[in-house]
């Protein structure tokens, strides 16, 4: 049996309702490096990056749902962990926009 458009639209948006609720959870780590997180909505919600101290470092991450979790994917496609792992997630982007050496 078909889905209804409607029925697809109410999972549509469920899905990033949720995809929302954890960017806003690694935005809220990415805080502890001092880096400024902005949710970007449209058809998929994403966070864009900003190291504060460097007029070019941004990063674009999306999240996507996995099969038992969600992950993170930076704009140029590399994994960068999982809705179970912000903090080790947290660390891999700020060392992608240079706010960590490590």
């Amino acid at each position: 049996m078909a889905q209804s458009r409607q029925a697809k639209d109410g999972q549509s948006a469920r899905t990033s309702s949720e995809e929302h609720e954890h960017l806003d959870k690694l935005a809220a780590e990415l805080s502890r490096y001092d880096l400024r997180s902005d949710m970007v909505d449209g058809q998929s919600p994403y966070l864009r990056v900003r190291n504060p101290s460097s007029t070019c470092a941004v990063e674009d991450v999306i999240c996507e749902r996995r099969e038992h979790d969600y992950a993170f994917i930076a704009s140029f496609g590399v994994y960068l962990g999982s809705s179970g792992s912000l903090g080790v997630t947290a660390h891999k982007v700020a060392w992608l926009v240079g706010a960590t050496k490590e």
